[in-house]
């Protein structure tokens, strides 16, 4: 009873620590924005308010998003609650993923309570609560960073399964809803599920009758989705119906990441070299994914994460329990889920490998347990460096990292086109495409969009009144083009970027700078 009360209090406190750690500031820092996160935002905005996406589609199973590349739902889904509590704001859009991966950190105990001993299981809680690609995401709405943690919840699920059916059915309730959180998820998940029930019925864990009905819970849950990858692989039409719309993206371009349908050994070679260096090596990539100083895991822990897949491999295939060896087959499974995205994915960067993150988080941990056995002390000094990576990367997260991320969250962006479109005597708005790190029109108007919350119904050309004004029509108001088209018009403004001004085609002045970006009008 006492080990069960301190085991409970180290738990807790362990839960506590993480979940206000990742609180502080959330909406402040990063300031802004991400381009995807504003996307998904106004989206799940448009279902708050109508039950459909800023296209007008109602209730669709995968989002048009950028048109050329699409976005999974179901983070916007889990959006409109919030949305429809406390407005829309970046804290409503921001608090989903707060919550699943404040969640996750309880959910790592979980599954290795499952798996490994009381303390080996609260040793790996505390290094997830302390990782930093753990931290990072959890604190911007991105939609594919939710799959690692509804693949988790669903493994913690089939391992209780494996006791008690319900559960195991329940499982494929969230295998099946990964499908709605990252494309990934239909060449990784469903091969991981095939060879576990391969293994459980070679190993008399599961009888067929069981399999086959979670086969037939995991398709009616990811059957929609399913279904829009046949319609956009075959090229068939669209499919409404009175639930949800299967749509079909006539420009789409995102085939064209996954190697088996554009296999060469060549490309096989560069997408291996590519997961090698963002997991193990854990080289410097995208800012807003990884601190280069640190890493998304520390790089103190790449000795560990190699011993633990070493020896954890090794354990698995010498365990003679058939129950325990099956239960440790689902974190092994997940990690060679996660090397098989590696491989099949264009040259992976940390949010699109983001699956193995947990299994990796998992292996360090049986690393370290590994050099405690040896070493009881040892594991002591391992942890205190652990510790003192995290309060540097804390201290470099909030400082440096905060102002070094404002531009990729478009920070000046945003405040000043806000700014443009509160203007009174302002009927239309040109507005470039250079966002200062990226030239992109189509992330200008999303991005607009999200700053001055344009109404879906107004964008669609169904009302001329959005947030409590009446205006132009949407396509005479609104202009996104590159700073050469852009035509002198009485009572417009101009959104360009500083380094565009003496590429403008008339005379203007300047009536707002900010950061890189200046409002401008045609001269008098």
């Amino acid at each position: 009873m006492e080990n069960k009360k301190r085991e409970r209090l180290v738990f807790w406190a362990i839960f506590v620590a993480a979940f206000v750690v990742r609180c502080i500031g959330f909406v402040s820092v990063p300031a802004g924005v991400n381009q995807d996160e504003a996307m998904a935002g106004v989206d799940a905005w448009a279902l708050a308010q109508y039950g459909t996406d800023r296209f007008g589609i109602r209730l669709p199973v995968h989002f048009t998003a950028w048109k050329y590349g699409q976005m999974s739902v179901l983070l916007s889904y889990c959006m409109v609650p919030f949305i429809r509590l406390f407005g829309f704001s970046t804290f409503s859009v921001r608090l989903p993923m707060l919550l699943a991966s404040c969640g996750s950190v309880a959910l790592v105990y979980l599954v290795g309570r499952q798996l490994f001993s009381a303390r080996m299981a609260l040793g790996v809680m505390l290094l997830a609560a302390v990782n930093p690609w753990h931290f990072m995401q959890s604190r911007w709405s991105l939609d594919c960073n939710l799959l690692p943690h509804v693949f988790l919840l669903a493994v913690w699920l089939l391992l209780l399964g494996l006791k008690r059916r319900g559960y195991l059915y329940l499982s494929m309730v969230f295998f099946g809803l990964t499908f709605y959180c990252y494309g990934v998820a239909a060449y990784s998940v469903t091969p991981f599920l095939v060879v576990y029930a391969g293994w459980c019925l070679w190993k008399k864990q599961l009888r067929v009758r069981e399999v086959l009905l979670c086969v037939l819970v995991f398709l009616l849950v990811a059957l929609p989705e399913i279904l829009v990858l046949a319609i956009n692989f075959f090229g068939a039409s669209t499919i409404e119906t009175p639930l949800f719309t299967m749509s079909y993206f006539p420009e789409s371009i995102r085939s064209n990441d996954i190697l088996f349908l554009n296999f060469s050994f060549g490309q096989m070679c560069r997408n291996f070299l590519a997961m090698v260096k963002t997991c193990i090596l854990q080289t410097p990539g995208l800012l807003y994914n990884a601190l280069p100083a640190f890493g998304p895991m520390y790089h103190i822990s790449i000795p560990f994460m190699l011993l633990g897949m070493v020896l954890f491999t090794r354990d698995l295939f010498t365990e003679r329990d058939a129950a325990r060896q099956t239960r440790m087959l689902a974190l092994w499974g997940g990690l060679v889920t996660g090397v098989w995205v590696g491989l099949i994915t264009f040259e992976v960067n940390v949010n699109r490998i983001n699956i193995i993150f947990f299994p990796l988080i998992f292996m360090c941990g049986y690393g370290i347990a590994a050099v405690a056995r040896r070493c009881r002390r040892a594991v002591v000094g391992v942890y205190a460096a652990y510790g003192i990576c995290f309060v540097l990367f804390l201290g470099t997260y909030f400082t440096s990292f905060a102002e070094d991320i404002r531009r990729y969250f478009n920070v000046d962006f945003l405040e000043i086109v806000e700014e443009a479109d509160a203007l009174e005597d302002c009927q239309a708005l040109y507005i470039t495409g250079n966002m200062d790190w990226q030239y992109n029109c189509s992330m200008a108007e999303i991005l607009t969009h999200y700053a001055c919350r344009i109404d879906a119904a107004y964008y669609q050309g169904k009302t001329l009144a959005t947030g409590g004004r009446t205006l132009r029509p949407y396509e005479e108001r609104y202009h996104f083009v590159d700073v050469d088209d852009m035509k002198e018009e009485e009572d417009s403004v101009y959104l360009l970027h500083a380094s565009e001004l003496d590429r403008l085609p008339f005379a203007f002045r300047v009536i707002k700078e900010n950061g890189n970006f200046r409002l401008v009008r045609p001269a008098d």
